[in-house]
């Protein structure tokens, strides 16, 4: 590339030279485009606001929204990491989702039509999130109008493109999700239900007023469940449910108690499947996955919303391949091997010496 310097000019941060490329006729800025990296990184991983980056560096907060777009548009995806840097998955996934805003240009026709019966979700699109358990990495990761087949029929297409190989699938007792991971896998797969969220539907069903005259009786039953599915292994479990099976008429006491005592029934043998693996290798929840939902929406917290699908995506992007690179540091036992390693390195990639934003 031929390129003249066109001249230079100073500002806050030294002098920034401006070059203009004979060749395909287009002016860019070095100085800038150093700068510009930098205020990615301490946006993600500093975790500071537009407004705290415009306070500290001189750089106006647009400037700064505009340079995390600008590499998020350029960023590698997970497709291209699993191509070049082959992570060794363990095949054992925790999948969830979580709702973030994202500016709908078709809300006020939808609004108009009646096409949607609650309006909250008019300006709201789902991340759908997939953990590694035994690396902590994301293989993969989409933005969809919410957890229906199609949305989760792509997510599995793209995962099984990356190469993961899908064994166990952990998720919070949507039975689309297991049923568009079974359709493009087209094999049956192991499911472990979250047993955190099985229990707190029961709440939910308690907690009703509806319900107010039978509490007590509910909560026995709640009991009993949770003695079941987390008993010390596999043949206690079945002991014990066989014992249940037995009981189960004085637990009848209306049609709600026969529709949780139908329903624990039924998913059964998915909430104790982690009793049939050796211990730590299935995890009893989804909390890995929700764990990372939750640090995606601290990181939003403050943001608006993205004015488009396209930002959000390359938002999404970004933020999830900082999170790949990122070292751990404060990893509990049994977990205490992970810190000190991204996700990356303890699915077995040599990424010594290099930047995810320039990849």
């Amino acid at each position: 590339m031929r390129t003249i310097r066109k001249g230079f000019r100073k500002n806050k941060n030294g002098v920034i030279h401006r070059f203009f490329c004979r060749d395909c006729e287009k002016k860019f800025v070095y100085g800038k485009e150093i700068k510009k990296y930098e205020l990615v990184k301490r946006h993600l991983e500093d975790k500071s606001s537009y407004r705290d980056i415009e306070r500290r560096s001189g750089y106006s907060k647009n400037t700064a929204l505009k340079a995390v777009h600008e590499i998020g548009n350029e960023a590698k995806s997970s497709y291209w990491i699993a191509k070049n840097l082959h992570p060794k998955w363990s095949g054992v996934l925790c999948v969830d989702g979580t709702y973030i805003n994202v500016k709908n240009f078709f809300a006020k026709m939808m609004r108009r039509k009646g096409w949607v019966e609650d309006e909250r979700f008019l300006h709201k699109m789902i991340v759908i999130l997939g953990t590694d358990y035994h690396t902590r990495d994301l293989p993969h990761y989409a933005l969809g109008d919410n957890e229906n087949m199609i949305d989760l029929v792509l997510y599995f297409q793209e995962l099984k493109r990356n190469g993961y190989d899908l064994a166990v699938l952990v998720s919070d007792g949507n039975e689309r999700i297991e049923e568009a991971a079974k359709k493009v896998y087209e094999r049956p797969l192991i499911t472990q239900r979250c047993q955190r969220h099985f229990l707190a539907k029961m709440d939910e069903v308690i907690a009703s007023k509806e319900n107010k005259s039978q509490q007590e009786k509910m909560m026995e039953l709640k009991g009993e469940i949770y003695r079941i599915i987390c008993a010390e292994n596999i043949d206690s479990a079945l002991t014990q449910m066989n014992e249940f099976m037995k009981t189960q008429n004085q637990w009848r006491t209306s049609p709600i108690m026969n529709y949780l005592v139908d329903r624990f029934i039924r998913d059964f043998e998915a909430l104790t499947m982690y009793l049939q693996y050796p211990r730590g290798f299935v995890p009893r929840t989804a909390n890995i996955s929700e764990n990372i939902n939750k640090q995606l929406k601290d990181r939003l917290t403050g943001m608006k919303g993205f004015e488009s699908i396209k930002s959000a995506e390359d938002y999404l992007k970004l933020w999830c391949l900082k999170r790949r690179f990122q070292k751990f540091t404060d990893c509990k036992k049994p977990h205490t091997h992970f810190n000190g390693k991204s996700p990356l390195e303890l699915a077995g990639c040599n990424i010594a010496n290099l930047d995810y934003l320039n990849l």
